[in-house]
């Protein structure tokens, strides 16, 4: 009895580079970065309501000697890392961090 043939891979490095700089990748970078917004607006406290309308989604092609598609999550409020971090007064929210780890598939 013959043993199965293997199936083999050689990466076309070219290729895979242009992959993850595709529109396509920056879609789909996009598309799950617009889910963490999502998240990140659900879950936000609100009180004067300017840091949950303060969020907005970035994507393009990360500079450097491998470029990628890239999507980020930002938010201005300039109380953005205090609602993040807390302090010694205010409870940390972790709202980014949160929504970014449920936001896994």
């Amino acid at each position: 009895m013959a043993s199965p043939r293997r199936a083999r891979f050689k990466g076309d490095y070219k290729g895979i580079g242009e992959m993850l700089v595709s529109k396509q990748m920056q879609r789909e970078m996009e598309h799950r970065a617009l889910r963490v917004e999502a998240r990140c607006v659900a879950t936000s406290p609100e009180d004067t309501g300017n840091y949950k309308s303060s969020f907005r989604v970035e994507t393009g092609i990360r500079p450097g000697p491998k470029p990628r598609a890239e999507s980020k999550v930002i938010n201005d409020d300039e109380a953005s890392t205090l609602v993040e971090w807390g302090t010694a007064k205010t409870p940390r929210f972790r709202v980014m961090g949160k929504a970014a780890g449920s936001a896994s598939d």
